[in-house]
Formats: C-alpha cells, structure tokens, sequence
C-alpha cells in the first residue's frame, strides 16, 4: 500500500504530460496559429493577429 502512493502521483502526472502532448500534436495538424512562437507583437486588446495593431498606430 506504500507503494501505491509514490506510483499514483507519477501516473497522474505522465498522463498529464500525455495528454498536453496530444493536444499539441492535435494543434500542430490542425494547423493553429501560435502567436507567441510566430513572434506576436500586437498589444493583445484587438483582433489584429499580432501584426500592426490599430491602438498603437
């Protein structure tokens, strides 16, 4: 029974980790935009895309 409450925390987080690991493979075929990778820079308050953001102009 001791045994059981070390494994039970790492089975949960590796299914955590599985999952997130999905999701992103899911996004990556699915063809999601990632701003933070694509280098953003908008000021995140419109829907410019992270291109010239019309309150900053």
């Amino acid at each position: 029974m001791q045994i059981l409450s070390y494994l039970l925390p790492i089975f949960a987080l590796s299914a955590l980790a599985a999952g997130w690991m999905g999701l992103q493979l899911l996004a990556r075929r699915l063809g999601t935009k990632n701003h933070i990778e694509h280098g953003g820079n908008g000021c995140g308050q419109c829907g410019c895309g992270g291109g010239v953001c019309e309150r900053e102009q």
